[in-house]
Order: C-alpha cells, then sequence, then structure tokens
C-alpha cells in the first residue's frame, strides 16, 4: 500500500508569498522527496482551533491507514480563533488583524488574555496528541515561529500585537506532559519553522512569510524526521 503525508497549517505551510506554492511550499518538496501521497488542509489564517477540528475530521475517517501515514502539523498562532456561526452554518475565524474591522473580533479580543490562550493551546495540543497515540498514527509537530512576530490591526494605526506565546503560564507538570519528542518547538524556540529556516540562510519574504529557500532547509528537517520514523 502506498504512503500519504498527511500536513496541517496556516499559510506558513501554504506557502503564502512564495512565487510558486504549489511547487515550492515543503508539503510539496517533501511529498516529492518521500514519494507519498499527499494530503495537504494548510490554509491561510488557520487557527488552531480549525487545525485540530479537521485534522481530527479526516483522521477519524482514516484510522485504518495509520500504518501508511505520517501526519505533520504546524500549529499557528495561539491568538487565533474559530467560531461557529449558526445564521450562515459556517466557521468564521477571527485573527488580531480583524480588530476595529469586525465586531466579533472588537468582542473577543477584549476578553482574550495570554493566560488563557497558552492553556487552551496546552489542551489542544496534549488532547492531539493523546488521540493520535491511542490510535497508533506517526506524527511530528512544531510551531510557525517563536510566538513573537508582529501583526499590524488594520485601524490605521500602525499599532501591532503578537502572538503572545509563553510557555511560562503552564507549570511543570502540564509541560511535562507533552511529548517534546514529537514537538521539540513547544519548548524549543530555536526549532520552530522560521527560527530553524533563519539560522540556516533562510530569509523572511513579503510579509515576513518564509522565503522558497527556508521550505527548502525545512523539507530537509523534516525528511530526516519521516524517514527515522519508517
Amino acid at each position: 500500500m502506498s504512503k500519504t503525508l498527511f500536513v496541517n497549517g496556516c499559510s506558513f505551510s501554504w506557502g503564502d508569498e512564495l512565487q510558486d506554492r504549489r511547487t515550492q511550499a515543503y508539503p510539496k518538496l517533501l511529498h516529492n522527496r518521500l514519494e507519498y501521497k499527499l494530503v495537504d488542509f494548510a490554509e491561510c489564517g488557520s487557527s488552531n482551533d480549525k487545525i485540530l477540528r479537521t485534522t481530527l475530521g479526516f483522521l477519524q475517517k482514516h484510522k485504518e491507514k495509520k500504518d501508511d501515514m505520517f501526519v505533520i502539523i504546524q500549529w499557528s498562532s495561539i491568538l487565533r480563533r474559530e467560531f461557529y456561526s449558526k445564521n450562515t452554518e459556517s466557521w468564521w475565524k477571527i485573527t488580531p488583524s480583524m480588530i476595529n474591522t469586525k465586531q466579533v473580533a472588537d468582542m473577543w479580543y477584549t476578553l482574550q488574555s495570554q493566560e488563557q490562550d497558552n492553556l487552551i493551546f496546552y489542551f489542544q495540543v496534549s488532547f492531539l496528541q493523546l488521540w493520535l497515540e491511542k490510535h497508533g498514527f506517526k506524527y511530528f509537530m512544531f510551531r510557525k515561529d517563536d510566538g513573537k512576530s508582529p501583526m499590524s490591526i488594520k485601524d490605521g494605526s500602525g499599532n501591532n500585537v503578537t502572538d503572545r506565546y509563553d510557555t511560562k503560564f503552564l507549570n511543570e507538570h502540564q509541560i511535562s506532559e507533552i511529548n517534546l519528542e514529537a514537538f521539540p518547538s513547544f519548548t524549543d524556540d530555536s526549532l520552530s519553522f522560521q527560527e530553524y529556516a533563519y539560522a540556516r540562510g533562510g530569509k523572511p519574504k513579503g510579509k515576513l512569510h518564509p522565503d522558497e529557500k527556508s521550505h527548502q532547509i525545512f523539507t530537509d528537517y523534516l525528511y530526516k524526521i519521516v524517514k527515522d520514523s519508517e
């Protein structure tokens, strides 16, 4: 049976701002090198809420293929959220960049806190790791960056907000329950996509997304991880 590479993430995995994201983003590069079938759920603006929801939605239907699948999860900004709208019967994404442009974003970000965001992210990661390990999936997780990248508020002020990722809001017992071998950048910023690639010659492009070389560098990193799991 042919093997499958499942990838989920945000614009960093989608390949935003690359010259040709369909051939230069790391999921496609990795797919070509491994010769695995590629299932790519990454989309621009995805929140961790969406990444978790859509990953489970797909994998729960394909549990019988666990032995021939490798799962890669690129976690996004912990400030992003997803809510279900009964009026439109669809999921709405909200990001900090929507502050002062959408009422739902203004309302949410007055309630949001750094403590809550980090705890929610811990719940998301620990739940998905437990689910993947329960069902025997091979997987690897990483953060898109160190959580300190600025995002512009679209009110003309030029003000920014940052991701606010910081494990100091978790206790040692919570951190000890994360499988750091499968998610080393949970505690090590240098192993996030952005920091790992930029330290080895990659650069930001356009709105600070990783450039083509960054995707090549990170593909090499992920390729070894996947091959070592075989």
